[in-house]
């Protein structure tokens, strides 16, 4: 029983990382950054050691994908608005993606809660 669920979440772990850098991509301006989207870079998330049925497990595994999208997004540095309104389009992106392929209860009402705290600053 354990290797299964060991094999789905290895498994599950590279779908993320690759909607995330998936989506790392897409989010990026390609004319200002296209020799960043030849090679770009990739983030494996695991959570095969976490119990997501939990509230702290989920909590572990939504750390760990926004960690996650803000390693894939383009570094966010300086103050112009255009570039950090594409890396947070990049990282929201990600993170929800990453969220709804997990598609568990608890991960993703954690996701809701911190989405509608944000938007409400």
């Amino acid at each position: 029983m354990e290797t299964a669920i060991k094999a789905r979440s290895q498994s599950m772990a590279f779908i993320l990382a690759a909607s995330l850098l998936a989506l790392g991509c897409a989010a990026i301006d390609s004319k200002a950054h296209a020799a960043d989207a030849q090679q770009p870079s990739t983030k494996t998330v695991t959570y095969g050691d976490l119990n997501l049925d939990t509230e702290q497990g989920a909590k572990v595994l939504y750390a760990r994908l926004r960690r996650a999208a803000e390693d894939v997004c383009l570094p966010l540095e300086g103050r112009d608005l255009a570039r950090r309104s594409n890396w947070q389009r990049c990282f929201d992106n990600a993170v929800t993606s990453a969220v709804a392929q997990v598609n568990k209860t608890t991960v993703t009402a954690l996701h809701n809660q911190t989405v509608r705290h944000s938007t409400k600053a």
